[in-house]
C-alpha cells in the first residue's frame, strides 16, 4: 500500500528492491518500473460519485499505474465554518477531493490561480482535506518552504516526489511567503522567470532527486506572450503552444533532476517534447471540467477534448508513452446558469465528464496532438483509438 509525506517531514520509507532470477542460484538486481498516469486538469466541483454515479465506471477505466496524478483545479470550501460557496469563485467541498482519491488518483498537485479563490482559509482548508485523506501533494503551504517543498509518494516500487508551482494569474496575495499561506508561485517578468523563484524551485528539485527514484515537475501556467484573455478569447494561435520562455524554463528543470515535466493552464492541448530522455507535457488540457457557463473564455469546442498519457519508466530509463482520448460532456443535467459565476447546480456538477473518444473524434484529438508535437520533433504514431510516442535511442 503506497504511503505519502510532504517535504520528507512526515513518513520515510525505503524503496523497495526488486530480486528476479537470472540463472540457477544467481541473483541479481533490477531496477523497478513504474506506470504513470498524467490527467489533464480536474476541475471538479462536487462528488461525482453522488451527482452523477453512471459517470464513475468510464472515469476509473481511464486512470492505472503505479502513479496517477492530477492537478486540483480549485479550492476547498467548508461549510461548517461558516463558509459559503458564494464566497468564491472556483468553490469545491470536502467530497469532491474524496472523489478524486476513489477514482485512483494518488498524487495531486494543488497549485494554480484558483488555490486562492478562498483566500488563505481556502489554502488551509484543501492541505488539511489532502492531508485527512493521506493524499500526497505539493504546490501549496502554509509558508513558502512548505509551498515549495517536493511532496513523497512511496509505493512498493520506490518513491516518486512532485514539485510543483504555478505562474500567472495568481491573486495579489496568494503567494506564499514565510509568514503566509499560499502557492508556490514563479513569477516571470520580461518573459524571464524570476531569480528568487528560479532559485527555489530548482534547488526543490535537486532535493526531490536526492530522495525519490522519479521526480515529477507540475506547472501551471498563464504567461503567454500577449495576455491569456486576448490569446483565448480571440483564438489565436498562440494558445495551442508554449511560449519560448517556458521552454528554456523546462529545459532547466530536466538539467535540474526532472524526469517528468507535465503543465497545465490554458486549458488546451499542447504538444510533448522528449528532452534528454525525458517527457515534457506541455499541456494536457482537462480531465474534470465542471466550469461555470459564464466562463466564455474557456467555451470553444477543443476545450472539452484531451488526451490521458500513460508513461513507462524502466528504472531512469522512459520505456514508452502511450495516448488515450477523451472528451467531456458540455450539457450537464438540470437548467444551466449562464450568469452567475458563483453557481454550483446540477447542471455544474454533472458537466464536464470524461469518456473515452472513439472514432472519428478520437482520430482527430490524437492528430492534433501529433500536430502540435512535431515541432519539437516529436513522433506521435495514431494507431486507431490510441496514440504512442516514437521514442529515440532506445528511451
Amino acid at each position: 500500500m503506497a504511503t505519502v509525506s510532504k517535504g520528507g517531514r512526515l513518513l520515510v520509507a525505503a524503496a523497495c528492491l526488486v530480486i528476479v532470477f537470472s540463472m540457477p542460484g544467481t541473483l541479481r538486481a533490477q531496477s523497478p518500473g513504474f506506470s504513470i498516469t498524467l490527467t489533464g486538469q480536474s476541475m471538479i466541483r462536487s462528488d461525482i460519485r453522488v451527482q452523477a454515479p453512471s459517470a464513475v465506471p468510464a472515469i476509473t477505466s481511464l486512470l492505472k499505474g503505479d502513479v496517477v496524478f492530477t492537478n486540483f483545479e480549485a479550492t476547498i470550501v467548508d461549510e461548517k465554518k461558516g463558509q459559503s460557496h458564494l464566497d468564491g469563485r472556483f468553490l469545491s467541498p470536502p467530497e469532491a477531493l474524496d472523489a478524486l482519491k476513489a477514482f485512483g488518483f494518488n498524487l495531486v498537485s494543488l497549485s494554480n490561480n484558483h488555490a486562492f479563490d478562498l483566500k488563505v482559509p481556502g489554502i488551509e482548508n484543501t492541505l488539511q482535506e489532502a492531508s485527512r485523506l493521506n493524499l500526497a501533494h505539493a504546490g501549496t503551504g502554509n509558508t513558502i518552504e512548505e509551498a515549495a517543498a517536493p511532496g513523497y509518494l512511496h509505493t512498493p516500487k520506490g518513491t516518486v516526489a512532485l514539485v510543483a508551482m504555478a505562474s500567472g494569474l495568481v491573486a495579489e496575495g496568494g503567494s506564499a511567503t514565510s509568514t503566509r499561506p499560499g502557492v508556490n508561485e514563479l513569477r516571470v517578468e520580461g518573459n524571464k522567470p524570476n531569480e528568487e523563484d528560479t532559485q527555489r524551485i530548482l534547488q526543490s528539485i535537486r532535493n526531490a532527486r536526492k530522495q525519490a527514484d522519479l521526480v515529477i515537475v507540475y506547472e501551471h501556467n498563464h504567461v503567454f506572450d500577449k495576455p491569456f484573455g486576448t490569446i483565448m478569447l480571440e483564438e489565436l494561435p498562440e494558445r495551442l503552444a508554449p511560449p519560448d520562455w517556458l521552454k528554456k524554463w523546462t529545459h532547466a528543470e530536466v538539467d535540474a533532476g526532472a524526469d517528468i515535466i507535465v503543465m497545465h493552464g490554458a486549458p488546451l492541448l499542447h504538444g510533448v517534447e522528449i528532452y534528454h530522455g525525458r517527457p515534457i507535457f506541455y499541456d494536457l488540457g482537462n480531465f474534470i471540467f465542471q466550469a461555470p457557463p459564464s466562463l466564455i473564455l474557456l467555451d470553444e469546442p477543443i476545450n472539452w477534448e484531451s488526451v490521458v498519457a500513460y508513461v513507462d519508466f524502466q528504472g531512469k530509463n522512459l520505456r514508452s508513452i502511450t495516448f488515450r482520448p477523451i472528451a467531456q460532456n458540455k450539457i450537464g443535467q438540470g437548467e444551466a446558469d449562464t450568469h452567475d459565476e458563483h453557481t454550483n447546480n446540477l447542471f455544474l456538477q454533472t458537466r464536464g465528464l470524461p469518456t473515452p473518444a472513439t472514432g472519428e473524434q478520437a482520430h482527430y484529438i490524437l492528430e492534433r496532438l501529433a500536430d502540435l508535437s512535431r515541432p519539437f520533433g516529436t513522433t506521435v504514431e495514431v494507431k486507431g483509438d490510441t496514440a504512442e510516442i516514437r521514442l529515440k535511442g532506445g528511451n
